[in-house]
């Protein structure tokens, strides 16, 4: 079973922080990007995270897959505040070579970077939980 859930950002998260881009290499070949069916090559974004969890924040790092022709993250710092485009988060099931599930994979992927405008103001931890 698969899985895809649309995310809210400014609702979900007080706080994304870029750490780096890199391209996603093929399974087996570090030295081979990884592209989509139609040929355009992916990307792994590692972002810092904070959200607010049972009234506490929480920060975790976590990696986002996009697809595009150049590096999402050319023009951006590490530690550039962003915001990800069209993103969502995939779970799906996985199971034993019996095929008894056995946890789940969790992944996150975006359609695209941006740093947060030098006009907006990051959302109050209190606010981040609805």
């Amino acid at each position: 079973m698969l899985q895809n859930f649309k995310v809210d950002q400014a609702r979900t998260f007080v706080s994304l922080l870029l750490l780096g881009v890199d391209a996603k290499t093929a399974f087996g070949d570090p030295y081979r990007q990884e592209v989509s069916k139609d040929g355009t090559p992916k990307w792994t974004a590692q972002i810092a995270a904070e959200f607010v969890a049972f009234g506490r924040p929480q920060r975790e790092l976590i990696n986002v897959g996009l697809v595009s022709d150049k590096n999402p993250g050319e023009n951006l710092a590490p530690g550039t505040p962003v915001e990800v485009a069209d993103f969502e988060i995939g779970v799906m099931e996985k199971k034993n070579r019996e095929g008894q599930v056995v946890g789940v994979q969790v992944w996150y992927r975006a359609g695209g970077l941006r740093p947060v405008s030098a006009g907006s103001k990051p959302r109050p931890a209190a606010e981040a939980v609805a």
